[in-house]
């Protein structure tokens, strides 16, 4: 969660550098500041509230990929267009994931961020009921960083793996797009047993890949 004070602390700073009032406060800001609110709310982190898709120099054809989709946001969600970001670590995909986000919050959907120890987590706590009912009712759902040391035998089969099985496939029947963000080269080898024939059966069918090509931008100067 983010922490209230730095919620405040982001406002003051966009509307001290607003240009149309100088800092001193408009219907500008109110519009930042309400954008501001529904990002932390979907939990986007930070770091992604100001990047923008088409600043992003990596890989070019993922970038245009990530664009059409968030051009055709209203499209996408009527289809139900789910999307795995496949690529080594700072390729881009978790920036790619939180601008679709972004413009669905601009066209008045309503989405959520999480990671796989996020939803790991959650499924084994008191409240898991609550929280797969939550994410079954999100317009747009991203889950990042979702990768084989949470599938690594059949023992988590029993212990999450069907819950969250449940939960993609409700998400998938519904229409509800959702868009996982995986490190691994090849999505179908993150999963182990039932659950690994049950992801194979709903990825091709509904989940559209997307890879992010190029290098790790982090270990450079550059950010994405």
């Amino acid at each position: 969660m983010i922490s209230g004070k730095k919620i405040e602390t982001e406002k003051k700073r966009l509307v001290s550098q607003c240009k149309s009032c100088g800092g001193i406060g408009c219907r500008s800001c109110l519009g930042y500041c309400s954008f501001i609110d529904r990002m932390s709310e979907a939990e986007i982190p930070v770091d992604y509230w100001y990047r923008e898709m088409e600043k992003f120099y990596g890989d070019e054809c993922f970038k245009n990929e990530i664009l059409s989709y968030m051009y055709n946001i209203d499209i996408e969600y009527s289809n139900g267009t789910a999307l795995c970001c496949v690529g080594h670590r700072g390729t881009g995909k978790t920036m790619a994931a939180c601008s679709i986000l972004k413009q669905a919050i601009l066209s008045g959907y309503n989405v959520y961020y999480t990671t796989m120890v996020e939803v790991v987590t959650k499924l084994l706590s008191s409240d898991s009921y609550a929280f797969r009912s939550a994410i079954k009712r999100y317009d747009f759902f991203v889950i990042d960083e979702v990768d084989q040391r949470f599938f690594p035998s059949a023992g988590s089969q029993e212990l999450y793996g069907n819950h969250f099985e449940n939960i993609l496939r409700t998400r998938v029947q519904n229409r509800m797009p959702t868009i996982m963000c995986t490190n691994s080269e090849d999505i179908n080898q993150i999963f182990s047993g039932e659950f690994k024939s049950s992801f194979e059966s709903l990825s091709s069918q509904f989940v559209k890949v997307l890879r992010a090509g190029g290098r790790d931008v982090r270990k450079g100067k550059e950010k994405i």
